[in-house]
């Protein structure tokens, strides 16, 4: 332990070390002010519209019922029948954007959220009753599994009564999920309408953990914490040799090393997921750890006992857990996977000393992973992925009830700990007999 907490007090006095820790910080807080921005700016053109919807539709209104007269004096019953239906259109959408205000301003979240479950589930009980998705984006429909799983979140977050993500759609705030199926410029309409935002701290985690930021911080905290074996090997520097003539064994010198360089990489990863959320407390807070978050279930069980391999948006479940349960979960994963990313990190800077190159190739081997291995659950790369581990959407997708959190921190810490084994093997060679 004495010899551990010298190796921490050793990195922790490299200037390096504190540049990177810095310029880390700054990047992740910056881009949770941008992000921040991104999500002021689309609240207040919400705003505006609604604002402005109080002027404009009654302008509106008022020369419709002029015309309407004009049309009844002229005995055009066609035309008087076209007007007062636009003028029932107009007054009903007075009345919601009138809603919406109100209760924005008053802080109602509850009622906006109700009343945004109300229209997606009507979407969802009438499409149920004609058998067919009512509701679609030029000539491509909805998924009625996003369907319904976004009235079920909405229906959720009335409950607890937050402020939820902002979205650009906000009538129909749809949850995006595996079961969308978009292509061309609808999916561009569509990524635009579902992209969220969030403004609170761990909203905004929540927001970025699916563009794989842990794994990028893990990474970069292997290049920082994971070369305090090779940095002191080189030709010009042979610190390791000094060593030799501790009453120090080998392996008491590797694992203080070793944990060393994980520990702080630990803390370092914890620390700049924690920086969004200190952030957060100057603008909108950390958010509601009560948000619901959706898990998929898959196909229904079948009544004769058969295994579905098809999904079916109509049928397969789902169910959501809270943002808390969600981040403690993801909390255990990247903590194995750190294990994991620093230890195959830590075995190439036995054999390869410039920790440029040593980053490079673990990006790499990572990137392929994920992309051309299949998603299986003897597959570490799988797990890179922490969210769709967690929320089960690889387990759903591909078939396989295997991809589950509980065997990725078994193969994770498997392969984990072989490779520190081999890191102690390299290791042998860097002390002098």
């Amino acid at each position: 332990m004495k010899f551990f907490l010298f190796e921490c007090k050793k990195m922790i006095k490299k200037k390096s070390i504190w540049v990177a820790m810095i310029l880390s910080v700054v990047a992740i807080a910056g881009f949770y002010f941008f992000n921040y921005s991104v999500a002021e700016r689309v609240h207040k053109t919400r705003m505006l519209d609604l604002e402005t919807s109080q002027i404009d539709i009654p302008e509106k209104l008022a020369k419709d019922r002029i015309d309407l007269e004009a049309a009844k004096k002229a005995g055009d019953s066609a035309r008087v029948l076209d007007i007062e239906h636009g003028i029932s259109i107009y007054e009903k959408m007075l009345e919601d954007k009138k809603f919406q205000w109100d209760n924005i301003m008053d802080g109602n979240w509850a009622a906006i959220s109700e009343k945004q479950y109300e229209q997606l589930n009507y979407f969802a009980v009438t499409s149920k009753s004609q058998n067919f998705p009512v509701h679609s984006i030029m000539d491509q429909h909805v998924s009625m599994f996003t369907v319904r799983a976004s009235a079920e979140e909405r229906r959720l977050v009335a409950e607890i009564g937050v402020e939820p993500f902002v979205q650009w759609d906000y009538f129909a705030p749809y949850h995006p999920t595996a079961y969308d199926n978009h292509d061309g410029k609808v999916l561009e309409m569509w990524e635009l309408g579902t992209k969220r935002y969030g403004k609170q701290g761990s909203y905004f985690l929540y927001q970025v953990i699916p563009a794989f930021i842990i794994p990028f911080i893990i990474l970069i905290g292997c290049f920082v914490f994971g070369n305090n074996v090779s940095s002191e090997a080189t030709k010009k520097k042979r610190g390791l040799n000094l060593y030799a003539v501790l009453p120090l064994k080998r392996g008491q010198l590797f694992f203080s090393k070793y944990f060393s360089g994980l520990v702080l990489t630990v803390v370092f990863v914890v620390f700049i997921l924690c920086v969004p959320l200190i952030s957060s407390l100057f603008t909108s807070g950390m958010g509601s750890l009560q948000y619901p978050v959706l898990i998929y279930d898959g196909p229904a069980e079948s009544p004769f006992g058969f295994e579905s391999t098809i999904l079916n948006e109509w049928t397969d479940e789902f169910h959501f857990i809270t943002l808390g349960e969600y981040f403690s979960t993801v909390l255990l994963l990247t903590v194995v996977l750190i294990v994991f990313m620093f230890s195959i990190y830590y075995l190439l800077s036995l054999f390869i000393k410039n920790p440029t190159v040593n980053a490079a190739i673990l990006l790499i081997v990572t990137f392929f992973g994920m992309t051309v291995l299949p998603k299986a659950p003897y597959n570490p790369f799988t797990y890179v992925d922490i969210h769709r581990v967690v929320n089960r959407e690889f387990a759903v997708v591909n078939f396989n009830e295997a991809i589950t959190v509980g065997n990725g921190l078994m193969v994770l810490g498997m392969i984990g700990v072989i490779a520190i084994g081999l890191c102690y093997l390299r290791f042998r060679r860097y002390v002098v007999e």
